[in-house]
């Protein structure tokens, strides 16, 4: 049968419409300065907390988590000093891709309930002052999209345009899969259409057509709607991907334009909504995303890859000369920081050599190593042992920027190399030793990886009840770098690289705050001037770090000149 032309853009006005009155009557508790009206990285201490709703909490007992169960654990995210969550996809999907095949970019996957359930999230998110961040998605639909269904039956129609079909499977150079090894192609022949469609990731999420002026339209009412279901801001996927060629005349799309025009539309509907760009390039590409207010942050790999090969090293100088880089690209409140991400630790911005380095020390098993570019272990086993985990997770909410954590990592959550994939460091949340970490009460968990259960970072010997009853726990520390940072005022910018007299050490200080973070397996003599008040320390005598030590010092003057 052939399917029926759809019209998205009906759609998206009748949804539109049932959410307007929600929208208009929203409290809007949060003040903004005219310069920054998202209020991006302007709370003292800004923390972003990524959480993917199929695997932290499940409320209603079928093995799969849901909105209701991040409602319950609320407090939890809260204690962390968390003021803006990050929520991974929740649409319709078949979770071929972790949620990122998105089958229906306006509704809610029933298995984490409904419209309703996302609305009380974010009321009481907003109780606790935490901002709500969702994943949007409009590089790529699935393949069960309506509108590839539409576009697969006239290529050439209204709908076809939505998407890049070619007659052959010729490639351009540099256009080549993501997950090399998994797909051999950009392109793909789908028989009902008798073309080819270009695809960046897998073969069953086909690229939207960004060059489309009705593509363009369907963004704006996409976001448009969960703006009035009261979402606070966006990720968006794949930014640059997005508006990047496609390997056949008239696909490349003009960026500056593009990226003007979506904020400023999104703005006519909400003045402070967020916009954050997700895209692995370097500072220099990355720039022209903050440039006239396009997006207020990216999410940043390069300073992650330069960590890591310090970390390799024990030597402070990658991280040096990464932030002096940025610096000059991308002001530290526009910047997130990450340690660890959800899937893979891609070092995709190091050189053959730097990246042999890290995975010689970080990497010894080979199937750790994934499309010969990244890391699959999850943070806390990769980064043993546990003074160096903690020292890291110092470090990460040192750093100039805005710090992101995934859902887990506060209490060190394991990976299992048995995981096919990018799937390996995907764990459920932790919450006590019951059976399936307390992450469900289903009689068996499919999202639960096998060394969740037994392996030495599963949840008997990991998890989150234990670690509230231990003021030594890595909970704890996360917690307690969350009050430090308030309380000191380590806002995400001013911060000023200073000699701590030992190559191992990466001395940051503003505004009479310094820190301190041993990089290396050895003791660390630093050149303190004075004698600063100590707010968090691991191993600090005053003059000496302890091996992966660190230290939170504050004073009237400068300790290191």
């Amino acid at each position: 049968m052939r399917y029926t032309p759809w019209s998205p853009t009906r759609r998206h006005r009748e949804a539109q419409q049932r959410n307007q009155a929600y929208y208009w009557c929203m409290p809007q508790t949060h003040e903004h300065t005219p310069d920054n009206p998202a209020g991006w990285a302007t709370d003292p201490g800004a923390l972003v907390y990524g959480l993917d709703l199929s695997r932290f909490a499940d409320s209603d007992g079928d093995g799969f988590g849901d909105l209701r169960g991040a409602i319950e654990h609320l407090d939890h995210v809260a204690s962390l000093g968390v003021t803006w969550i990050w929520l991974l996809p929740f649409y319709p999907s078949a979770r071929r891709d972790n949620g990122y095949d998105v089958d229906d970019h306006l509704a809610v996957d029933p298995r984490f309930g409904d419209l309703d359930d996302l609305r009380e999230l974010i009321a009481r998110a907003h109780d606790h002052g935490i901002r709500i961040l969702i994943d949007a998605v409009p590089h790529h639909t699935s393949d069960r999209h309506p509108w590839f269904l539409a576009a697969r039956e006239d290529t050439d129609g209204r709908a076809g345009k939505f998407f890049v079909w070619s007659d052959d499977d010729s490639t351009e150079p540099g256009d080549h899969p993501m997950f090399p090894g998994e797909e051999e192609s950009v392109w793909t022949f789908d028989e009902r259409a008798g073309r080819y469609y270009h695809h960046q990731f897998y073969s069953f999420q086909p690229d939207i057509n960004a060059t489309d002026p009705d593509v363009f339209e369907e963004i704006v009412q996409l976001l448009t709607y969960w703006l009035g279901v009261g979402v606070d801001g966006f990720r968006i996927d794949a930014a640059l991907l997005l508006v990047q060629g496609k390997g056949r005349p008239d696909t490349d799309v003009d960026d500056d334009v593009f990226f003007d025009r979506l904020r400023a539309r999104l703005r006519e509907i909400r003045p402070d909504v967020a916009l954050i760009a997700e895209a692995d390039e370097a500072p220099e590409l990355m720039a022209k995303l903050i440039e006239n207010d396009r997006f207020d942050a990216v999410i940043d790999f390069s300073l992650n890859n330069a960590t890591f090969l310090a970390l390799a090293r024990e030597q402070a100088q990658p991280i040096v000369e990464a932030l002096a880089r940025l610096d000059a690209n991308i002001p530290p409140e526009s910047r997130l920081n990450l340690m660890r991400n959800a899937d893979e630790l891609d070092l995709s911005q190091l050189s053959d050599d730097e990246r042999q380095e890290v995975f010689d020390r970080f990497a010894t098993d080979p199937r750790a190593i994934i499309y010969g570019r990244g890391i699959r272990r999850g943070w806390a086993p990769m980064l043993q042992p546990q003074q160096r985990v903690r020292m890291t997770l110092s470090l990460l909410h040192a750093l100039p920027g805005v710090p992101l954590l995934q859902a887990g990592q506060e209490v060190g959550v394991g990976d299992d190399l048995s995981v096919e994939g990018r799937g390996a460091s995907r764990t459920t949340m932790q919450w006590d030793d019951t059976e399936w970490g307390g992450f469900t009460s289903a009689a068996e968990s499919p999202l639960t990886l096998r060394t969740q259960v037994d392996g030495p970072f599963g949840f008997p010997a990991v998890n989150v009840r234990a670690q509230e009853a231990d003021p030594g726990s890595l909970l704890a520390l996360a917690r307690e770098l969350a009050r430090v940072r308030r309380d000191t005022h380590a806002d995400a910018g001013g911060w000023t690289v200073v000699d701590s007299g030992d190559p191992a050490v990466l001395a940051l200080q503003r505004d009479g705050l310094l820190t301190l973070h041993n990089l290396a397996d050895r003791d660390a003599t630093v050149n303190v001037h004075g004698h600063g008040e100590v707010v968090l320390a691991d191993g600090w005598d005053g003059r000496v770090l302890a091996p992966y030590g660190f230290a939170w010092l504050v004073s009237p003057r400068d300790l290191l000149r």
